[in-house]
């Protein structure tokens, strides 16, 4: 049975007399991770947060999992509350917090690593790819003095979130709803293809979109209690802010690369996603 098909990857499931399985192939992309190497060093690593891996192909990019329970959205009431991702999101913080200990170890593993210092050029070799503007409409493309102005604006953001010197950890870079479980007491994450090695506030880009409001804050304070040992609230509210614009260029990175490289048919999600990803990095530098 297809669960899933489309340019970054295919999910298929089989009933089975011990259960569901499901195997997943992931595209081949300079910014993407070895998923299924990188899952399956998660499930020794972290066996409660992960899907247990039956088999992979590291070379090819398949796995085969486990079934692992519902998604998180389909047990809690539909229109999903925001406030539902507080504590989905506390938990993954400790996720990162503990992945400390393991850079190393996930890193030979086939997680990427993505420095946030990085960004800079990598953005800079993007604004001058005529193939990558050519994909933007003319109400997000800038200036060449726009784009200095807006790359000198993350880089002084880059510089003031390092002051803050919290570690680089496991990040998901696509860390939402739709890519959590929930199993008893346990939340489980998968869909690791974006999954790097970087800035922990990386995974803020969806909390980083929605309007303000009380509920947006608590799943913010929920995540973030989790880092008190590193700094205060307030100090962490501050690296979370400053975090914004960081996290924007990275998924602008993500996406650019992803339109660069895959065939122009049947990629009109992921176009919509590159120009909102350029256009909220844009716009929040300026």
């Amino acid at each position: 049975m297809e669960v899933k098909c489309w340019s970054l990857g295919h999910v298929l499931k089989q009933a089975t007399a011990q259960g569901d399985f499901f195997f997943k192939a992931t595209a081949q992309l300079p910014l993407f991770s070895n998923e299924p190497k990188l899952c399956e060093k998660l499930s020794q690593l972290f066996p409660k947060q992960s899907a247990k891996i039956i088999a992979i192909d590291e070379t090819k990019k398949w796995m085969l999992t486990e079934d692992f329970g519902a998604a998180y959205e389909d047990t809690v009431t539909n229109p999903i509350p925001l406030i539902a991702w507080a504590d989905a999101f506390a938990s993954f913080a400790q996720l990162q917090i503990n992945s400390v200990n393991h850079i190393q170890d996930l890193a030979s593993s086939g997680c990427l690593v993505r420095d946030i210092q990085d960004l800079p050029q990598q953005l800079t070799s993007i604004f001058n790819d005529d193939n990558i503007l050519a994909r933007l409409p003319d109400s997000i493309l800038r200036t060449p003095q726009q784009y200095q102005v807006i790359l000198t604006s993350l880089e002084t953001a880059i510089t003031a979130l390092k002051q803050f010197k919290l570690p680089d950890t496991l990040v998901h870079s696509d860390l939402h709803i739709e890519n959590i479980a929930k199993v008893e007491d346990e939340f489980i994450f998968f869909d690791w293809s974006d999954g790097c090695i970087s800035h922990p506030f990386i995974d803020g880009t969806y909390l980083f979109r929605m309007e303000p409001s009380s509920e947006k804050q608590a799943v913010i304070n929920a995540y973030l209690s989790q880092w008190h040992s590193f700094h205060s609230i307030g100090q962490l509210n501050q690296a979370w802010n400053i975090a914004e614009v960081v996290c924007y260029a990275h998924q602008a990175v993500s996406y650019s690369q992803m339109i660069n490289r895959l065939p122009q048919q049947n990629i009109e999600d992921l176009q919509v996603a590159f120009e909102n990803a350029i256009r909220r990095f844009c716009d929040k530098a300026m």
